[in-house]
């Protein structure tokens, strides 16, 4: 889930309640979808570019920028001790949960859960607005 499907998100959860609806398991497996296509193309877009074995690296960089969490990498790179920004945290962030197929799991299920976790919120304001 991008940053800016989040919004869209929310007001789906306030709608659908106040409708009686719960579609949070939908949202999540549409963003996780969408996350593990994007994750994919990115892939196989750095291995068509020639990147050789650092394929999934480079992959996992670009996923992380489409998806909007390159702050998030370059911080948790820096909680880690490193000074590095953009890619290369990226790369340092990768290399520190197991390579480019766990970071590309991590990526597919927290955007699912963020997903599910936004919509709910909104769910339950329309909740409370009823």
């Amino acid at each position: 889930m991008a940053f800016e499907e989040s919004g869209s998100h929310f007001v789906d959860g306030f709608v659908d309640a106040q409708q009686g609806i719960d579609n949070s398991f939908d949202k999540a497996l549409q963003s996780s979808a969408g996350a593990a296509i994007g994750i994919g193309t990115s892939v196989a877009s750095a291995a068509l570019a020639g990147a050789g074995s650092l394929t999934g690296y480079a992959g996992m960089a670009s996923a992380v920028s489409s998806l909007g969490l390159g702050g998030v990498t370059t911080a948790i790179a820096g909680a880690m001790g490193s000074s590095v920004t953009g890619a290369a945290a990226t790369a340092v962030v990768t290399a520190a949960v197991g390579g480019p197929l766990a970071m590309g799991a991590i990526l597919v299920g927290g955007t699912g859960a963020a997903a599910y976790g936004v919509y709910q919120l909104g769910s339950w304001l329309g909740k409370q607005m009823e």
